[in-house]
């Protein structure tokens, strides 16, 4: 049943976070109190068994390889000294409470802990221990592709090489083909040759052991139209990591490529819009590639297979928001798509004009000046027909771009905390009139932030802001689409003066 938000006061809640520590206990200088593999911090009093949590924060945004937290927590007299008990890359389950209902935000490892000691005016030493670190999604971004012929078996170097005499066939695939190739074959091979196989400790729900064991890979609404591959991986950047490499190699301006904790379903599980809450148990550790989940109206796109209206929406009244500061800007005003495979110069030719020909506004380049979008695709089209795939992601990108300078973007910070809404989501807020003053969003960044006496409050990046109905907003993109031409070949060249 779908919820009706009126204007006025929409109720108190009881908000609170809980934050468990997971050690493998095998650190030859650091170990859990007693030899404990699990440590929530849970203290209640001084005298507890466990620390107390003081607040903790998460922050998740799309195009980051790894979302980060922070924690605060104060030390009881049984665990007095933290250093002695907390290891870097020591496992993290972030859980938020609303209403005694958990929702599990982050899994993640420790990066560092930090001591903060004051003494105050009678005397007294006040003192607390910080925890920073990142999700899962940590590993894949600090694992450097590096290869080297003095490498020997223990190194990286080793693991790497193997996938590159082997040539493993993946690496010239498909966007989640090589994505695939990059995060789970180069990393078991890893643990192969250099041992390094980020086990998961005993005891985490949904976790232990091997860690890609619990990792889930969802390339469900990815559906490679048009059809390419990637090509050309490069082996050889020293500074490149597992994720930087993948992310390359996932065709970034027209597929997105991110890790959450998500349910069997995914990303586009119904049960994410439904205010079904999730405890540790009932998500996943989850690399999503995907289509950009955008409107396409240009009918000269076979059928855009994925829907904007599918992807899940959240509910979000105005009483809710605090503060928000959106807006637009001319800044992000194109007029001229232009589209091309980096090897393109292999299809040069009879082809060559029409990979190079941009799709232009020209009512809006005289009165707004030339706003080039240039996209250099690292992708090859599956038949080698570049001219069609160029001229197929141009016109897909012009149809996501073209109503930029009316879409508003900016920030929502909630006064109270939603911990089911998730990056690559959708959000509504309701008008006041009906469907003429209501806003929807794309949530590109969540943050959560609990602090002990205030509870938990959400903040929201938010872009693709439009002011009205679905339908309106497409009605607006057609009109706008439809004003874009290919320019004519220009053949007369003698206007050029040469003295």
């Amino acid at each position: 049943m779908a919820n009706v938000y009126k204007t006025g006061f929409q109720g108190s809640e009881t908000s609170w976070a809980e934050v468990i520590l997971y050690s493998h206990g095998d650190d030859p200088l650091i170990m859990l109190p007693e030899g404990m593999g699990k440590y929530p911090f849970s203290g209640k009093r001084a005298d507890a068994k466990h620390p107390s949590l003081v607040s903790v924060s998460t922050q998740k945004m799309l195009g980051a390889a790894s979302g980060s937290f922070t924690v605060d927590i104060k030390p009881s007299l049984a665990a007095a000294n933290l250093f002695q008990h907390i290891c870097d890359d020591d496992w993290i389950d972030i859980v938020f409470y609303r209403h005694a209902q958990p929702w599990h935000v982050m899994r993640g490892l420790v990066d560092e802990i930090r001591r903060n000691r004051s003494v105050g005016g009678s005397g007294a030493t006040v003192k607390s221990y910080t925890l920073t670190g990142r999700d899962f999604a940590k590993i894949w971004e600090t694992t450097p592709v590096w290869f080297s012929p003095c490498g020997d078996r223990d190194m990286i170097s080793d693991a790497w090489a193997t996938m590159i005499f082997e040539a493993i066939p993946n690496l010239r695939g498909t966007p989640p083909d090589a994505v695939r190739a990059f995060l789970w074959n180069f990393l078991e091979k890893v643990s192969v040759t250099a041992g390094v196989n980020w086990e998961m400790p005993s005891g985490m729900p949904n976790g232990g052991g091997s860690f890609l064991k619990w990792v889930t890979f969802n390339d469900n609404h990815y559906y490679n139209a048009p059809a390419r591959k990637s090509f050309n991986p490069s082996f050889m950047d020293p500074n490149n990591t597992l994720w930087a490499t993948a992310q390359q190699h996932a065709d970034p301006p027209f597929v997105e490529f991110y890790a959450d904790m998500l349910p069997g379903g995914g990303p586009f599980d119904g049960r994410l819009q439904s205010g079904t809450s999730f405890a540790p148990e009932d998500v996943y550790m989850t690399v999503v590639v995907r289509d950009r989940p955008f409107p396409v109206v240009d009918p000269k796109i076979d059928a855009w297979p994925i829907s904007w209206d599918s992807v899940p929406q959240f509910v979000v009244p105005r009483q809710q928001i605090v503060n928000d500061n959106v807006g637009r800007s001319g800044l992000e005003r194109f007029n001229a798509f232009f589209v091309a495979s980096q090897l393109h110069q292999e299809a040069f030719g009879q082809n060559s004009l029409n990979i190079l020909t941009p799709l232009v506004d020209f009512q809006s380049l005289h009165r707004h000046g030339l706003r080039r979008f240039d996209v250099q695709s690292a992708m090859s089209p599956d038949q080698l027909d570049f001219s069609k795939l160029c001229e197929q992601q141009r016109r897909i990108a012009r149809d996501w771009h073209c109503l930029n300078p009316y879409f508003l973007s900016g920030s929502l910070n909630l006064g109270i905390g939603r911990p089911d809404i998730k990056i690559g989501c959708k959000l509504r807020i309701p008008g006041e009139h009906g469907e003429v003053d209501q806003e929807t969003y794309y949530v590109e960044s969540v943050g959560h932030n609990w602090s002990f006496g205030q509870g938990t409050r959400t903040a929201l990046g938010v872009t693709r802001g439009w002011v009205g109905s679905d339908r309106s907003m497409k009605e607006a993109l057609k009109q706008m689409s439809d004003r874009y031409a290919e320019p004519k070949l220009l053949t007369d060249v003698s206007w050029l003066k040469w003295q």
